[in-house]
């Protein structure tokens, strides 16, 4: 691990490499599976497209990764191609609507938190490059508390933690977030969306519950970033392998999501981390 952070500083100390421009990893996540976390993800991502952002989706699932199904696409390679040294990261990387990048995870996700150090100077000046191709990644998470799950949020820049009304999804997204907690060295930006509500109310209610939660039993607050509508045509969506933002650009739930891409712009504008960029990303990243 000292290896990995000494290549990691000697790269970042070259000025010909450093980056031009602020570059954002923003991690989407859930407690647990089924409450709509790839589909707001891509539909996120295509929201910030429209307000003038290069965005690319990292695939974060390892058993499920759709990603590219949401989109209708089929990825030749993977970042595990990438990991290897058999493919650059141009080569993985595939186009979606609106010219969204998408990364496909595979298992190679999981390697990435453990780079091997003859890989790790080709893994970095490929995902160097992420600077000049994107303003945002997005990295669409696995779902549950597993290890590389965990690492990737604390990597991050920020993170949008998906929640449903239900009392299950509430529970296991309280659990994500003491999870969380247990990293004491680093304050980390928690900003919750509650997925598939029939009113406002509903919504705020939902993240009262959750927020009184945090406060009371780990001490920490968590921010709400906003909510989308339980809508027929999310699945309607689904079913054509569209995203709702091309299917039905109208669609209630894309409004929603529309209204938190602006809100997302803001959090973009915000300050970054002291060591910003994908190296200072995969230097948090190569820490845990």
């Amino acid at each position: 691990m000292h290896d990995q952070a000494t290549i990691l500083r000697e790269m970042a100390s070259h000025p010909d490499e450093a980056p031009r421009k602020s570059f954002r990893v923003i991690s989407v996540t859930s407690g647990k599976g089924g409450v709509g976390k790839t589909n707001f993800t891509v539909n996120l991502a295509l929201a910030l497209i429209d307000f003038g952002y290069r965005v690319i989706i990292l695939d974060g699932d390892l058993g499920l990764a759709n990603v590219d199904i949401a989109c209708g696409l089929t990825p030749r390679f993977t970042l595990e191609h990438l990991l290897s040294g058999e493919k650059t990261i141009e080569e993985i990387l595939i186009t979606g609507p609106k010219g969204l990048g998408i990364l496909p995870g595979g298992s190679g996700v999981q390697d990435l938190a453990n780079i091997e150090r003859i890989h790790l100077e080709n893994v970095i000046r490929n995902l160097g490059r992420l600077e000049g191709l994107a303003d945002i990644l997005l990295i669409d998470t696995g779902a549950g508390l597993g290890h590389t799950v965990t690492n990737f949020l604390k990597a991050s820049d920020d993170i949008i933690l998906l929640t449903t009304p239900e009392p299950t999804s509430l529970t296991d997204a309280y659990g994500m977030l003491k999870a969380l907690r247990s990293d004491e060295q680093k304050k980390i930006q928690v900003h919750v969306v509650v997925n598939r509500v029939s009113h406002e109310a509903d919504a705020r209610a939902t993240f009262e519950r959750l927020e009184n939660a945090v406060r009371r039993f780990l001490q920490g607050s968590v921010s709400l970033l906003g909510w989308v509508y339980e809508d027929p045509l999310v699945g309607k969506a689904v079913m054509r392998q569209e995203p709702l933002a091309i299917a039905y650009p109208t669609s209630a739930a894309y409004h929603c999501i529309q209204w938190i891409a602006g809100s997302v712009s803001g959090l973009y504008l915000a300050p970054p981390h002291k060591e910003s960029g994908i190296r200072g990303f995969l230097t948090r990243l190569l820490r845990h």
